[in-house]
């Protein structure tokens, strides 16, 4: 049953368009993470920027965000997303290896 294997593989039981719903998700949560994080930073920096200013800047990281990482990962074929979730996501234990890198 695809269940038992993808439960054996240390998968989710929905199989490879769960695993790759859920990397999308956590991937875009992260990419919002690190923009808002960058746009506070900025913020500090530059204080004579407007809203209006960092709204543009918001704005332009998304859409680099969203070209350059999620778009690709979207397009993948559907066993790379077991993959790229085995190196950088769930590690089945409930942590993400990708946190303690990313956030160093």
């Amino acid at each position: 049953m695809a269940t038992d294997s993808a439960r054996a593989a240390g998968q989710p039981a929905g199989g490879a368009d769960q695993l790759r719903s859920h990397l999308l998700a956590l991937v875009h949560r992260h990419n919002r993470s690190v923009i808002d994080a960058e746009l506070r930073r900025l913020a500090r920096r530059a204080p004579s920027l407007s809203p209006a200013d960092l709204d543009v800047v918001n704005t332009a990281l998304g859409k680099v965000a969203e070209s350059a990482i999620l778009a690709p990962l979207r397009n993948a074929p559907r066993n790379t997303a077991i993959l790229l979730t085995h190196i950088f996501g769930h590690t089945g234990n409930g942590s993400s290896r990708s946190n303690a890198t990313l956030n160093d």
